[in-house]
């Protein structure tokens, strides 16, 4: 798509650095969230959260694999969470949209799913800006064309 293009859906995802344990970041509930890498700009994982904090996802327990993966890297991460701008109501269909769009264009090396397809989550002419110093990637604007050849096989 253009950018002069309209989108059928604009969302604006203003992402900030989690600075200590007491950011209050950590207990968004329905939110985005990575793990970055310490110094470089690179993303290893990117999240949501849904049903439970951004805290509760952080723990070894709720994705073993994921933290396996992220400790082969370094042994050190950042953490940043996205505030989410719509102008609708922010569903938990709608996040795992904004999620699967993000992983599939940016293929963070720690994620499995979507790296390849994105299966049912598309939302055909949904923008998607990153905004923020805390976002490592220098794109920052991603369109959904719908489901790629690879969705439909």
């Amino acid at each position: 798509m253009t950018a002069s293009a309209k989108a059928a859906l604009d969302v604006t995802l203003h992402w900030h650095a989690v600075a200590d344990d007491d950011d209050s970041r950590w207990r968004h509930d329905l939110a985005l969230y990575a793990y970055l890498a310490p110094v470089k700009p690179e993303v290893y994982y990117l999240g949501k959260c849904d049903r439970t904090t951004v805290r509760g996802r952080a723990c070894y327990s709720a994705k073993p694999a994921v933290w396996d993966c992220i400790n082969e890297r370094s042994k050190s991460h950042r953490v940043i969470v996205a505030e989410i701008e719509v102008d609708q109501r922010l569903t938990r269909e709608l996040l795992a949209d904004i999620e699967s769009l993000l992983i599939y264009e940016i293929q963070p090396s720690c994620n499995v799913q979507n790296k390849a397809s994105r299966g049912k989550h598309s939302r055909p002419g949904m923008r998607v800006e990153c905004r923020g110093s805390a976002w490592p990637v220098a794109r920052r604007v991603y369109w959904d064309e719908g489901p790629s050849e690879s969705d439909a096989l």
